[in-house]
Parts: structure tokens; C-alpha cells; sequence
């Protein structure tokens, strides 16, 4: 029988892992491969004016700026998180939206901005696997937010990676939420419900 730290500590080694792989991806190739992923995003079937929540990129993750591009352009309305009392809000982007500094290296719409229930959501990860499973970045602002609003309705939430991130299995727990989708450069993945 696995122990509830044995699982926080399996989770904590296949980020490590994880976040190493895509650190091995040079600069062109994260670029290249983030226009690939908004050609595979564009290939789903999302909603005509869905609500779409995207994220600013931190580090070397999916740079999502040409996927939330294409998807104004296509009459998407958008949303960032930000945090609030520890607690992920989305918050519309626009062209007019004041983007202030939110800690880890990026940025979230101002206060000022209108709050969105977004429809859609394109998550953040550190390690994925076919099942629908995510590790993020260990705090649980995604299984939260997710939980919350599937309480609300049925937010399609779609899982964003490089394809070196993917693992043959993520421990899960009980509070861990999975993912409808995982896109990557290479692939749109539909995952079990």
C-alpha cells in the first residue's frame, strides 16, 4: 500500500524528471513546437465563443501567446488566472487588459478586469500520461479551480505540454482532477473519461 507521502514524493521525482526533459529543449524548439501546438489546438472542436482560459508562460513551458491569438481571432473570448486569497480567478484579456506582475516569473490581468467563468480551460503541467493525469507545480490551483468549476458546469479542460513531458504513469490521488484532452506539438491526445 502506497502512503499519501509516498505519493507526494513519487509526484515530487516525476516533476523533477519531467521539468529536466523540457529543460533540454533549446530555445528554437520550444517555439517551434508552441506554433505546432496551435496548429493541434485549432483542430479541436471548441465551442464557437467559448469562454477560453489560457496562461502566461513561466520558464521554459509552452509559450501559449500564438494558440490565444488564433483563438481572438476566431471570437474566443480570453482569460489568465490570477491568484486571489490563494485561489486561482480568471480574468478577461484583451487588447486593453493591464497585465501586472503576479510572482513566478509572469504576469495576470489587474484587478480592474472583468472576472470570466471560462468554458474552456488550457492547463499548465510539469508531467502528463494518456490517462488524463497532470502533475503541475505542486501548490493546487489547477485541481481546485477545475473541482470548483465542474461544480458549476463542464468545463473541457485540456492539458499543455511538450511531447518530452509525457510519463507511462502519474501517481493520482483523490483530489487530483483529469483532463479531457492533452495537446501537444505532435499530438492531440483524447483522454478516458
Amino acid at each position: 500500500m502506497t502512503t499519501l507521502s509516498g505519493i507526494k514524493s513519487k509526484k515530487a521525482e516525476v516533476r523533477r524528471q519531467a521539468l529536466a526533459r523540457r529543460g533540454t529543449l533549446c530555445a528554437e524548439e520550444r517555439i517551434e513546437a508552441s506554433l505546432a501546438l496551435a496548429g493541434r489546438i485549432g483542430e479541436l472542436d471548441i465551442p464557437p465563443g467559448a469562454v477560453v482560459s489560457g496562461f502566461w508562460p513561466i520558464r521554459d513551458e509552452v509559450d501559449l501567446r500564438p494558440t490565444m491569438q488564433m483563438l481572438a481571432d476566431r471570437g474566443h473570448l480570453l482569460c489568465l488566472p490570477a491568484i486571489v486569497d490563494g485561489e486561482l480567478e480568471f480574468r478577461r484579456l484583451d487588447s486593453e487588459t493591464e497585465l501586472v506582475s503576479a510572482g513566478f516569473g509572469t504576469v495576470e490581468p489587474g484587478p480592474s478586469a472583468p472576472v470570466l467563468l471560462p468554458e474552456v480551460m488550457l492547463v499548465p503541467l510539469a508531467a502528463f500520461d494518456r490517462r488524463g493525469h497532470r502533475i503541475g507545480y505542486g501548490k493546487g490551483y489547477y485541481d481546485r479551480a477545475i473541482a470548483k468549476l465542474r461544480r458549476a458546469g463542464d468545463p473541457i479542460c485540456i492539458g499543455i505540454a511538450f511531447s518530452i513531458q509525457e510519463v507511462e504513469e502519474v501517481p493520482f490521488e483523490d483530489h487530483d482532477e483529469p483532463l479531457r484532452f492533452i495537446v501537444t506539438e505532435g499530438a492531440v491526445i483524447q483522454c478516458p473519461e
